[in-house]
């Protein structure tokens, strides 16, 4: 391999605006010609192109807006199958879900650029609108052929002024291959040191070029296959881990010990009973005995409900799509795409945890052992209105806990049918303007299935017997006896009277309607043309929730309810950019240039809106340019935010009056009468241990919701020293703040109850009112609908690092390139503040856990070095993330000491890959990532899933890939 295609190849792994722009130019065609050669005649060779974070075409790459790009090489280095498995890894991004999302997940894949949520960053396809596949208009990665990806293209600094409102955060634009000639086949096989979670893809792309060269069409077809693995068949994950300070005993290799223990779920296969009566030798009845006896509850009894999950979730995918143009003439070029996905996505969840509160029971039935037929008939109350409480009457038991392992775990079957049409024309219209007018049209189908739920209604009839058990006291509908008070007890008979399995429907249409005029309107300065771009935008989205009637009715026990969200919105939008010389040439301002973005939307919800952005970029000298930029984006709410239909959900959180809270134990007057204000019992507040780590949430949309709208400073500088040839570093600072920001409630259930326990403690308050608990004093649910919260603030800077050189040896003759790439971000400030008036201020930089959510450390990198030596290509990629802390620390007042976790340590991944040209036709490649076997540190109470945060530490162990490409 000569160093010139060496140097190109070198070019796709580089992170900077500048090693970006180097790969463009020696794209264009450099052949036969000595480095030196290519090097004298850059600026010739140089094309005009349009790079994310401005609509204009330029031949200047160096852009106001903070950008790195991801090359195609990158992907095949780490043999990533699915896109998310790349971008996770960035610096700038915090993972969202992916391939071991099972709770929470919902079978996608997504990025969140600064940890401000997926829908406030906007994904881009060839610099258009894609797939969205949920009704927050976020985009399932899943639906992006990593194999036609060209470059990855992420701009961090906001893009709501030149892509719309959801750029808040910033875009990823994927530049996909569309000009193939030839035929490609390849293939992966990918699996673990164990031999288990599977993966393996095959991959077909042709293309070629038509009507003299006038035209080209390209196909891509795709089949992938992810097996599954359980958290069950990884030690570490085998065991649901919970915070216990009194077990000083050393950790094991399941966690258990240096305060955790086995925890789970305190709805057990014996059934809890919360506030059970007093049987007769004096013990609570807390739960039955195989034979209908009772029994006090220890902890010793909660259900481990880890191994029925999974670790890694399996997945089929086909996918197909196709992209051509053809010019027509000198003026006119239409081009078109077309993408086609079926993607399924299982989840698997432990058995039906049922929860049900006053539950009427039959004290003489034969399910009951004597000593609780006794204390129940102490309970019983006048149930058929005679005015006489008699054996004729029934009892309530105040609040059960029942995990129905008898009826399987439940499963849900996520089958996403997507599809997309995009055609345009563009052209020269002469006197260096050109024009784009493009018009698209998606949807996306995604149908549930849901399996082995449980029917509450039905449920509470067949647990209602006759004295003999051999019936139903109502025997409507064939009900069957049902026998939950003991492990074991449930028939068939009764399993099939309460299984229920539900199909929930969600329909999305998206389309995009774009005009794009851009060129130049002269030297006004002398420094160069001043360059504009002007457009129109009219975009409209519906999309319709429809959930299968047991769900809507709310008549489910282990499934989330959830009402129809039905809504729509559309958009006309009006966008104009300028990019203006003003100085060049000069000493101390080899360049200096200004940029200027303003968009007006007009949108049927939120109504009219601005976004716009001032930008300035000053190099004093060729090897140094500086840049800033202030942009003002709004983002008005999406169809999931204003017309979600109520549902449920049970997110990790802490109630203030429980035993956790030390206020509480060391009984708080203030926090110990509100506690009892809002329901827990008086003498018990500190007293109780809540029943689960997950607390139930009521979270629905919000018709009155307005804009959010965000500022946002970037200040950098791009470093190419002509002093160290192939060497480029930029730097760039961020400050993002967004006010009236949509979010939940308070920011979250956690943070509700944070809020009416520790901060307002005042009854009347919204966040109080939004608490309601049950008799024995446990939270039952918390209202958390969607509303403008007060603020979120993120601030740090960004680091990027390349450099390439030659050496002298080498495996085979000629010498080799090695290039080394840094990317790494600081993350100096991550603040949300729910509320203004209250003052609450959550501090999320370099913390994790259940007000905080997804680690955010503080520092972190990636380091490639690659060495390519003619035919082969060696790969190391070190991912370094830096230790975090739990937030309970910063947030709740809590002492390292009052926590088994405190801190989550730095981690240290590297992975190695190769790729060898065996011959002009046929590559092989492979690699292992995770290569030391890393492990998470076992997190308890403050965890996401599988004891850790399995999107962002490795739970899994290491992986081995071998694939092979064939061209013809």
């Amino acid at each position: 391999m000569s160093k010139e295609l060496m140097k190109l190849r070198r070019s796709a792994l580089m992170g900077s605006a500048a090693t970006l722009l180097a790969s463009f130019a020696l794209g264009a065609g450099v052949t036969g010609a000595s480095a030196q050669d290519a090097d004298s005649d850059f600026d010739m060779d140089l094309e005009e192109v349009t790079v994310t974070g401005s609509r204009i075409v330029r031949r200047d790459l160096t852009a106001p807006s903070p950008i790195s790009t991801v090359g195609a090489e990158e992907f095949q280095l780490t043999g990533a199958q699915n896109v998310e498995q790349v971008l996770a890894t960035l610096p700038q991004t915090i993972p969202g879900f992916g391939g071991s999302s099972n709770n929470p997940g919902d079978g996608t894949a997504t990025v969140d650029l600064r940890g401000l949520g997926s829908f406030r960053t906007l994904v881009l396809v060839n610099g258009r609108r894609y797939l969205q596949s949920r009704q927050s208009g976020t985009v399932d990665l899943n639906t992006i052929p990593s194999t036609l990806i060209e470059r990855v293209e992420v701009v961090t600094g906001g893009a709501s002024a030149v892509y719309g409102s959801d750029a808040m955060a910033g875009v990823v634009n994927f530049v996909m291959k569309d000009d193939y000639e030839g035929l490609e086949v390849s293939g992966q096989y990918d699996t673990t040191i164990h031999g288990d979670a599977e993966k393996y893809n095959i991959d077909a792309t042709m293309g070629g070029n038509f009507a003299d060269g006038r035209g080209n069409a390209t196909l891509f077809v795709n089949y992938a296959k992810r097996k599954s693995l359980m958290q069950g068949d990884r030690k570490f994950s085998t065991f649901a881990l919970g915070d216990d300070l009194s077990n000083t005993d050393a950790q094991d290799e399941f966690g258990i010990g240096d305060g955790l223990v086995a925890g789970g779920s305190s709805g057990i296969p014996g059934t809890r009973v919360f506030g059970g009566p007093t049987l007769p030798n004096g013990d609570n009845l807390g739960r039955f005995n195989p034979d209908g006896s009772g029994a006090p509850f220890t902890a010793a009894d909660r259900f481990n409900y880890a191994p029925d999950n999974f670790l890694q979730l399996p997945q089929e995918r086909w996918m197909a799509s196709a992209m051509a143009h053809y010019q027509i003439n000198d003026s006119v070029r239409m081009y078109t795409e077309a993408t086609f996905v079926s993607n399924k996505v299982p989840q698997e969840l432990a058995p039906t945890p049922a929860f049900l509160g006053t539950l009427e029971v039959n004290p003489d039935s034969p399910f009951f052992a004597s000593d609780v037929q006794t204390a129940l008939d102490g309970i019983r109350t006048d149930t058929n209105g005679d005015g006489i409480v008699d054996g004729d009457d029934n009892a309530f038991l105040p609040f059960i806990g029942r995990r129905m392992v008898e009826n399987g775990p439940r499963q849900a079957l996520d089958t996403r049918d997507a599809f997309r049409v995009l055609v345009g024309f563009d052209g020269e219209i002469g006197d260096g303007w050109s024009y784009d007018v493009s018009y698209s049209y998606a949807r996306v189908d995604n149908f549930q299935f849901l399996k082995n739920d449980v029917s509450d209604s039905r449920f509470r009839q067949a647990v209602l017997v006759t004295d003999d058990g051999t019936a139903c006291q109502d025997d409507s509908a064939g009900c069957a006896p049902l026998n939950v008070f003991g492990a074991g007890n449930i028939s068939q008979e009764a399993i099939g009277f309460i299984n229920i399995s539900a199909t929930n429907v969600t329909e999305i249409e998206t389309q995009n309607l774009q005009g794009i005029v851009s060129g130049t309107l002269g030297d006004w300065t002398g420094a160069g043309e001043v360059g504009l771009a002007i457009g129109v935008e009219y975009r409209k989205d519906d999309s319709a929730f429809t959930p299968d009637t047991f769900l809507a009715s709310g008549d489910v026990l282990g499934f989330n309810a959830g009402e129809p969200t039905v809504g729509g919105f559309d958009t006309y939008e009006v966008f104009a950019e300028m990019a203006l010389p003003l100085i060049t040439g000069a000493p101390m301002a080899e360049n200096l240039e200004a940029s200027l973005a303003a968009r007006y939307a007009d949108y049927s919800t939120a109504g009219s809106v601005w976004s716009y952005a001032a930008g300035l970029t000053w190099a004093p000298i060729a090897d140094i340019s500086l840049r800033g930029q202030y942009q003002r984006a709004v983002r008005a709410p999406n169809v999931l935010e204003l017309f979600q239909g109520n549902a449920n959900g049970f997110p990790g959180a802490v109630d203030p009056c429980s035993d956790a809270n030390p206020d509480a134990v060391a009984g708080n007057a203030a926090l110990v009468s509100l506690c009892e204000a809002t329901g827990v019992p008086a003498g018990l507040t500190g007293q109780f241990t809540q029943a689960n780590t997950q607390i139930e949430g009521i979270f629905g949309g919000n018709p009155d919701l307005f804009e959010e709208s965000a500022d946002t400073y970037t200040f950098g500088a791009v470093i190419t020293p002509e002093a160290l040839p192939g060497f480029t570093m930029t730097v760039d600072y961020y400050d993002i703040t967004i006010d009236d920001a949509i979010s939940t409630l308070g920011g979250g259930v956690n943070n509700i109850l944070d809020i009416c326990y520790n901060n307002v403690q005042d009854l009347s308050s919204i966040y109080c009112q939004a608490i309601t608990r049950r008799s024995n004093g446990d939270v039952d649910t918390v209202f958390a609908g969607n509303a403008n919260i007060g603020q979120v603030k993120t601030a740090g800077v960004d680091l990027q690092m390349s450099y390439g050189m030659d050496v002298d040896f080498g495996f085979f003759e000629g010498g080799s390139s090695l290039d080394f790439n840094f990317v790494g971000t600081h993350v100096i400030n991550n603040e949300v503040t729910p509320d203004l008036f209250v003052g609450t201020v959550n501090d999320c930089e370099g913390t994790f856990g259940n007000t905080c959510g997804e680690p955010d450390p503080k520092y972190r990198f990636n380091l490639r070095t690659t060495m390519t030596n003619g035919p082969l290509q060696l790969s190391l990629n070190w991912r370094w993330l830096d230790s975090v802390e739990d937030d309970q620390i910063k947030n709740g007042g809590l002492s390292a000491s009052d926590l088994p976790v405190p801190t989550l340590g730095a981690e240290n991944y590297f992975d190695l890959s190769f790729t060898y040209d065996v011959n002009e036709n046929l590559q092989m490649y492979g690699g292992a990532r995770n290569i030391f076997n890393n492990k998470p540190t076992f997190v308890g109470d403050s965890q996401e899933q599988a004891n850790t945060f399995p999107e962002t530490y490795d739970a899994i162990g290491t992986r081995l890939f071998l694939g092979a490409r064939v061209r013809f």
